[in-house]
């Protein structure tokens, strides 16, 4: 048996271990609200990468205005910085350099990613789709990718998704008739943009954006589709002052976030993300279409000054010249199909929710 005098040892020794235990836990649960508090505290750098000029229109209507509403919004809890000129990553290489984490937030165009999960937007491409209208073509896809949120946004946070203005048909020579391109060559940027020159009559030729002036001035090519905006800021009524009113097809603009920024940042700066900064974006870029589109009147006046003119087909004819774009949205089925998705499914789904929104795709019946 143990004496008295060792059981009040033991005695004494348990209730030491006990206050250091305690003062531990004390300890550590003050570090744990510290660092609670410092996370709260610290400023949240975004990074934002654009590849767009400082003073293209998209950084001065979106990003810009979207960075100071960040900031007022979340209190200068988040700063947001942008780097231009595709500083950190090429229009086509955002969705990689965002599901990367080399910077948290980018935009680009579904068409630079045909073979990627971002396929699903490129229906939202094709010729003639949505009528042209900025308006109608982003209520559309915001509805019909909403279809696809898991296969479209894997790995990455939704930002918004939109259309900027739509492109026109421009060239070198008057466009006086619906076949207009036959015997022409003209820039086709993706394989579908392609088949849609030839199926008018084209030669499709692969021209940078860089060089459109130079090959359009040098005569490689003598057709192109862009928007009115670009026609302005490239001075391009110098060397091809003719164009059609009507708009031959609408890009999809889309704006994701990196998934691991989005999950570090506070459960009420997600929820405000959520339900308010990122719509906030979208809208942003709704309203720059807008904005672009209201200075048409000025491309219509440097076209004439520079001799040139515009054309508007009539009804029976816009109808008819819709039609040369059948065999790019049968091959968009296919490419659906290859890719494992119900393509036939898919194209009748956009059709209808196109028609919710007044757009009627006649010249695909039947």
């Amino acid at each position: 048996m143990k004496s008295r005098g060792e059981k009040w040892k033991l005695f004494l020794f348990a209730i030491l271990v006990s206050l250091v235990l305690t003062l531990a836990a004390c300890g550590d649960k003050e570090k744990s609200t510290t660092e609670a508090s410092k996370s709260d505290d610290d400023v949240i750098e975004l990074v934002v990468n654009s590849w767009f000029s400082s003073d293209a229109d998209v950084p001065n209507n979106v990003w810009k205005p979207w960075k100071k509403y960040i900031e007022e919004k979340t209190e200068g809890r988040v700063e947001v910085t942008i780097h231009y000129n595709g500083a950190l990553a090429a229009s086509n290489e955002v969705l990689e350099g965002v599901k990367s984490g080399l910077f948290d937030v980018g935009d680009t165009i579904a068409l630079y990613y045909e073979d990627s999960q971002l396929f699903p937007l490129t229906v939202g491409e094709l010729p003639f789709a949505a009528g042209g209208d900025p308006d109608k073509a982003a209520e559309i896809m915001q509805e019909f990718s909403a279809e696809y949120l898991d296969e479209i946004w894997d790995g990455v946070v939704k930002v918004g998704v939109g259309s900027p203005p739509p492109n026109h048909a421009f060239s070198t020579k008057p466009i006086e008739s619906l076949d207009y391109m036959k015997g022409k060559t003209a820039r086709a940027s993706t394989e579908l943009e392609a088949l849609f020159v030839k199926s008018m009559g084209g030669t499709p030729t692969q021209v940078s954006f860089e060089e459109l002036y130079n090959s359009l001035d040098k005569g490689i090519i003598e057709t192109f589709f862009t928007t009115q905006d670009v026609f302005a800021a490239m001075q391009l009524a110098d060397v091809a002052p003719y164009f059609l009113e009507q708009p031959v097809k609408i890009a999809v603009g889309t704006a994701l976030m990196n998934e691991d920024f989005f999950n570090s940042l506070p459960i009420d700066l997600q929820t405000l993300f959520t339900e308010d900064i990122n719509p906030k974006w979208q809208e942003l870029y709704k309203e720059n279409a807008i904005k672009v589109m209201e200075r048409n009147a000025e491309v219509v006046k440097m076209a004439e000054d520079a001799g040139g003119s515009m054309t508007k087909f009539s009804d029976k004819e816009l109808l008819e010249f819709q039609r040369f774009a059948v065999p790019v949205w049968e091959q968009w089925v296919k490419n659906a199909n290859k890719k494992g998705y119900p393509g036939d499914e898919m194209l009748e789904r956009y059709i209808e929710i196109s028609r919710e929104h007044g757009v009627n795709l006649d010249f695909l019946k039947k």
